[in-house]
């Protein structure tokens, strides 16, 4: 007991006590309680697309072309069974990482590619071209919020791989 209060009680005053605060009698209720998406794991890969060349041997007398019109697509992985969410799933991956992601990707073109010579790859015995296009994948998370804001529930993480918009195409070699 402090000397100010024991000084007031031995000379009969009065001690005025501090009731608890609104705040630690009723915690503050969470506006943002509810189910909500995460997009955690990222990273940029290539996906291939539909469009490729034969495959040629590689012994540096053949070398692979590409010259076709044809429409170039890619579609996203993952997303099966979150189908109904992938709208906003998309839409929170694509601000997550400041470019358009979205569940496919189609270009129609002429598409004209050669390659001048083909490395050598160990174990490998044929090569061919490859469109490949930039993607970007991800962990798509649904968790669920309580009244004061603490995660209380996952309720399911997908792994998934989502086209960029943009017409962002690399071409390159493939083995086998």
């Amino acid at each position: 007991m402090s000397t100010a209060i024991a000084t007031t009680l031995a000379t009969g005053g009065l001690v005025a006590v501090a009731a608890p605060s609104q705040a630690a009698v009723h915690p503050q209720i969470c506006s943002d309680a509810g189910i909500h998406y995460d997009i955690i794991n990222k990273s940029s890969v290539l996906v291939p697309t539909n469009l490729y060349s034969a495959w040629v041997p590689i012994n540096g007398s053949i070398l692979p072309t590409y010259n076709q019109t044809k429409t170039a697509t890619v579609s996203a992985s993952g997303t099966a069974t979150v189908s109904a969410e992938a709208g906003i799933i998309f839409a929170k991956a694509s601000t997550s990482f400041a470019v358009t992601v979205g569940k496919s990707w189609s270009k129609s073109g002429s598409w004209t590619y050669a390659v001048h010579s083909i490395p050598k790859k160990s174990g490998k015995k044929w090569a061919r071209l490859m469109m490949f296009h930039s993607a970007r994948k991800f962990t798509a998370e649904k968790y669920s919020l309580n009244g004061t804001c603490s995660k209380t529930t996952i309720i399911w993480k997908k792994v998934i791989t989502a086209p960029v918009a943009k017409n962002d195409n690399y071409w390159s070699l493939q083995y086998k």
